[in-house]
């Protein structure tokens, strides 16, 4: 909580990526976000459940998982005497950052009870969620603004696939905001050394969607293809064979940068003003 605000104050739910809930959320973003008079909202989805990192293997848990998490909070935090439950908004990371985007579509708010609470908006930050895109927007508009962060040197987060993307959700009526920080690694925002995460499990190099159904008997989800392949897929056990096939293990660089933190910084706290 800020220690000085006096009222009730936005707040931020933090979805964090692979590694867990590391020192970023807490060094960076709580002091960041505190100083201005947000609070910051940590959820450990993976200690909990026994998982340590997904880095190197991102099938341990459903983004399903974290998703239910981040809607569970919010529904914890619009009851807090001291929280604005009208300016609750999710950011995430990585990972998380995929989360802090799929928050904003009914298809996937529908199966966590939130009592009514509604998330104010998304921070999304190299999110993981473009190259294999479980998409909801082709009967459904998000229900809140989303701000998408990308770094032109990220070399797990497909940069110019994200952009392809959000211009089609922006196109049919979305509010959605991206940027690209130049030169700006994975991680840029912490306070992390450059260096490499070796067997680092990703989906660089994918191209794929579908759009998900709720409905009983849905099967796999509408136009379900392999875009580099051109290739329909009409099954669960194609679709699963598919996204085996097209993720890989490789050595992921990371770490921070100064200049473009203090610019995320500014933006994110920027689109919590709005």
């Amino acid at each position: 909580m800020p220690k000085n605000a006096s009222g009730k104050v936005p707040a931020v739910i933090y979805s964090h990526g692979s590694t867990g809930a590391t020192a970023a959320a807490f060094d960076v973003w709580a002091k960041e976000l505190n100083n201005a008079g947000v609070a910051l909202f940590v959820v450990d989805s993976y200690k909990p459940r026994g998982i340590s990192e997904t880095q190197t293997n991102q099938d341990q848990l459903s983004p399903g998982g974290q998703i239910a998490d981040a809607l569970n909070a919010l529904k914890l935090l619009s009851t807090h005497p001291k929280i604005d439950a009208t300016r609750i908004f999710n950011m995430g990371f990585s990972r998380g950052g995929s989360i802090a985007y799929y928050t904003a579509w009914p298809m996937y708010q529908r199966p966590v009870e939130t009592a009514g609470a509604k998330m104010a908006g998304h921070i999304s930050i190299y999110p993981g969620v473009c190259e294999i895109r479980y998409r909801a927007d082709a009967n459904d508009k998000a229900t809140a603004p989303i701000f998408m962060a990308l770094g032109t040197k990220d070399d797990i987060i497909n940069e110019s696939t994200c952009k392809s993307y959000m211009d089609e959700v922006a196109a049919t009526g979305n509010n959605v905001t991206v940027k690209s920080y130049e030169g700006a690694r994975h991680g840029w925002d912490t306070l992390n050394r450059f260096g490499y995460f070796q067997n680092s499990h990703g989906a660089y190099d994918c191209n794929m969607e579908l759009q998900m159904t709720d409905k009983p008997g849905g099967g796999v989800g509408q136009n379900a293809k392999d875009i580099k392949t051109g290739k329909a897929i009409t099954s669960y056990e194609d679709w699963n064979a598919a996204v085996k096939g097209c993720m890989k293990h490789f050595s992921m660089s990371y770490g921070a940068d100064d200049k473009q933190r203090a610019a995320l910084v500014a933006d994110v706290l920027s689109f919590i003003k709005k």
